[in-house]
């Protein structure tokens, strides 16, 4: 049966009934069995959808805090008490940090995933899930940076889409005396994106060499960019406020956001519900590049992971939930976000591309068309860069200090958590 909160509880008559149509592969003369599944609200429909899908595999669902996650199964494992068969992690750095040696606790899915599943993910996606050349995990959804606009706004402003930083900033100095922002200039992942779209060595794992990180922020590739973020929150082209802040949605809602970088789940989950831009008027660009790149480099902001436990009785019935989450292509049509398995990918965004609420057909195509530039470094670790970023960069620029100048006590706070976290640094 499945186990819900008090306000999700199937009855017990309904639970019976939910249609078992096929064992997972390899498991056609097993008992039936039951795995514990620890999940998020948004991914419950998968879960109900499997259960009812497989006969043979119960499952017995928690939805718990995703924030609460690590540290509940931290507890669980130090006492020694019972812990979910699968989980859903909300967050990348999740993996790393579920696989120290005082928090072991996720299974190796290597010999479990055929690489020609594996294959099947679009480029880099599954980067965060793998650790030390151990697939541990399998990516739901991407999350890349793409440049979202206002596209009869621009046009009415005789604005062009930029393609470049330089013409991103160039942009801000024409709308930023208009008072109009291209987005934020204090939010973590943003400015993450701004940072490493160069090339700038924010904890970068370095190829080749295990649990060692690439910290350097004194190259031109970092300071470039934070230059150019000072620059526009000088003249107001980049906003003091998060994307999420009263202050910041009502900018939006006003029209005063004609163009901003942001993740793809923006489209459907901020700027439609938060923002209400009208429909017909949202598009979407590929990420920016320098002008001395080919090609962009863009950073992710999200992008969740099914793993499993380790010590679980059921490995591959394990494995086969966490395949069928991430990569069955009817269940994935229906996901929450662009999914990171490409078959299934597809299949979701003729949704998109058929919704009159964007101004043109081709916003999933530009999201596919990005997604081979998302960045490798964008990877699991033991501790939080964001976190980092917050602490020295987005408290620089609330407090109106420069975001360069900050951009030492930020290598420093990286170098200690590297370190801290037993990464060799280099």
């Amino acid at each position: 049966m499945t186990r819900l909160p008090d306000h999700r509880r199937i009855p017990v008559a309904l639970t019976a009934t939910l249609a078992i149509l096929a064992l997972p592969a390899g498991m056609a003369n097993a008992q039936d069995i039951t795995l514990s599944v620890w999940s998020d609200t948004p991914r419950l429909p998968t879960f109900e959808a499997y259960d009812a899908a497989h006969e043979g595999v119960a499952l017995d669902v928690l939805t718990i805090d995703p924030g609460e996650l690590v540290g509940r199964i931290q507890l669980a494992l130090q006492a020694g008490s019972e812990l979910p068969d699968v989980i859903f992690m909300s967050d990348i750095g999740f993996t790393a940090q579920l696989s120290t040696r005082g928090s072991d606790y996720l299974l190796d899915l290597t010999d479990l995933v055929p690489q020609s599943l594996v294959d099947e993910f679009y480029p880099n996606s599954n980067s965060p899930c793998v650790l030390n050349d151990r697939l541990l995990c399998l990516r739901n959804d991407m999350a890349h940076m793409v440049t979202w606009y206002n596209k009869p706004q621009m046009e009415e402003l005789g604005l062009a889409v930029p393609t470049t930083w330089e013409e991103f900033a160039a942009l801000g100095a024409v709308v930023g005396p208009m008072g109009m922002s291209l987005g934020t200039g204090i939010e973590p992942f943003p400015l993450l994106a701004y940072l490493v779209s160069g090339g700038c060595a924010v904890a970068m794992p370095v190829e080749g060499a295990e649990d060692t990180l690439a910290i350097d922020l004194t190259t031109p590739a970092c300071t470039r960019a934070a230059e150019m973020v000072d620059t526009m929150l000088a003249n107001g082209s980049l906003t003091r406020t998060g994307p999420f802040d009263p202050a910041f949605t009502e900018l939006a809602k006003a029209g005063q956001i004609p163009l901003m970088i942001g993740p793809t789940w923006f489209g459907e989950y901020v700027i439609k519900p938060a923002y209400e831009w009208e429909p017909g008027v949202l598009a979407a660009a590929l990420p920016l590049r320098w002008e001395d790149q080919a090609e962009p480099l863009t950073w992710s902001w999200g992008g969740g992971t099914f793993g499993g436990w380790k010590d679980t009785a059921h490995p591959e019935a394990v494995a086969d939930l966490i395949m069928w989450a991430a990569a069955d292509v009817g269940n994935q049509t229906n996901a929450v976000t662009l999914p990171a398995h490409e078959p299934s990918a597809v299949a979701w965004g003729a949704g998109i591309a058929s919704d009159p609420y964007y101004a043109q057909t081709d916003v999933f195509d530009v999201q596919v068309a990005a997604a081979p530039f998302s960045h490798p470094g964008y990877v699991s670790l033991r501790f939080s860069v964001t976190e980092a970023v917050a602490k020295t960069l987005t408290a620089a620029a609330v407090a109106g200090t420069p975001i360069v100048d900050a951009l030492p006590a930020l290598e420093t706070e990286l170098r200690n958590l590297a370190q801290l976290n037993r990464y060799t640094v280099q």
